[in-house]
């Protein structure tokens, strides 16, 4: 294993789960038949866990099977520039610290489709709509590595994010195929749902460096499919968030209550201790959901961690100030769950452009126009 994916807690549970994840990504290498857009999954995984993509692919490719969005054949023409010695080389992922942040540049997710995480105007509740991309085409079905039945009511299938900015970076989708549920938690409907999301994180032995986070709409989710997207911190890999929970949870240990609000970089942030769990995050979502409901112009985010959750209660991706700054802030294409745990991801390969402490408060006022 690359040495820079080396996982920070090395259990036996997170070990089989990135074998599984790292087994998939190779046999998709050689298999024949994908629909083109595979080999952005592949192109881009491989790329973001240090290997090049074998040229070969795009030989295997059943290009017939048309393509998913206007992107694929952009970033796959990209790809084919950039071929030497039968791999296709492109640039690694970068990270530059910028006072507390980080930036990431990150070559293929540059070119990632919007989808709904550009509408500005995209409610809370919106339906579900089947004609939409959703994670139950069958052009995403090679990208499943791994199933999970807890009974007749709930199969949870892990699936490659195509365009990954963390380590093995998954998404978790509850009963992919069976019916289309928009990206929204009501707490009395999807309790389970909630229930088998801290069950995945606390109880099936994958450590203490496993992440699974939620955008809501309006939060930049791209996709209205309920999904969430896990990832595994490693031993040369955390995004900033991870040093101010520790110095958090040091601070709080003295008052015996670790859930409370932390006013660091996004005014607000709230952490509901592992004791709170499933029914501080219900109480939280029905928060929000109570005050979209009632008119004001809301959205969320979550990382849940086996100690606690981070609940993020912010401004729609709509507000007038947000999406006025952020068409001025060239270093981002929005805030989601990444950004609010720090590290932002920048469409930009060279950072040196930028004028890194005018950059820096760019960045604050962005985390400002959002705070509630």
């Amino acid at each position: 294993m690359n040495p820079y994916m080396t996982l920070k807690d090395n259990t036996k549970g997170a070990e089989k789960f990135v074998e599984l994840f790292q087994g998939r990504l190779k046999k998709l290498v050689g298999t024949n038949n994908l629909p083109p857009g595979m080999a952005i999954a592949i192109l881009s995984n491989l790329n973001f866990h240090g290997q090049n993509m074998p040229a070969s692919v795009f030989r295997r490719l059943d290009y017939d099977q048309g393509w998913e969005t206007p992107e694929d054949p952009i970033i796959l023409a990209e790809a084919l520039k950039r071929i030497k010695d039968r791999k296709v080389v492109i640039d690694r992922t970068t990270r530059i610290p910028i006072g507390e942040f980080q930036l990431q540049y990150n070559f293929v997710r540059g070119f990632r489709p919007k989808r709904g995480a550009k509408r500005f105007d995209i409610p809370l509740d919106l339906p579900f709509d089947p004609n939409k991309f959703n994670y139950g085409f069958k052009a995403v079905d090679p990208e499943l590595f791994h199933s999970v039945k807890y009974d007749n009511s709930l199969t949870v299938d892990f699936v490659f994010n195509r365009y990954p900015f963390a380590p093995y970076h998954f998404l978790w989708v509850p009963n992919r195929k069976k019916r289309g549920h928009n990206q929204y938690l009501d707490t009395d409907k999807d309790e389970y749902l909630i229930e088998a999301a801290w069950d995945f994180v606390r109880e099936q032995g994958l450590g203490k460096g496993i992440r699974l986070c939620y955008n809501s709409n309006g939060a930049h989710a791209s996709v209205n499919h309920l999904h969430f997207q896990g990832f595994f911190l490693t031993q040369d890999w955390e995004p900033p968030f991870e040093t101010i929970i520790r110095e958090y949870k040091a601070n709080k240990v003295k008052t015996d209550n670790l859930s409370g609000t932390i006013d660091y970089y996004f005014k607000g942030t709230r952490w509901i201790s592992g004791s709170d769990g499933v029914d501080g995050l219900k109480e939280f979502i029905d928060e929000m959901n109570r005050r979209y409901a009632s008119g004001e112009k809301v959205a969320f985010n979550l990382c849940i961690a086996p100690e606690g959750i981070a609940c993020f209660p912010r401004k729609h991706q709509g507000d007038e100030k947000y999406f006025e700054l952020l068409q001025r802030s060239p270093f981002t294409t929005g805030y989601a769950f990444f950004e609010m745990l720090g590290e932002i991801i920048s469409p930009t390969a060279d950072v040196s452009i930028f004028d890194k402490n005018r950059t820096e408060r760019q960045i604050r006022d962005l985390y400002n126009a959002l705070s509630l």
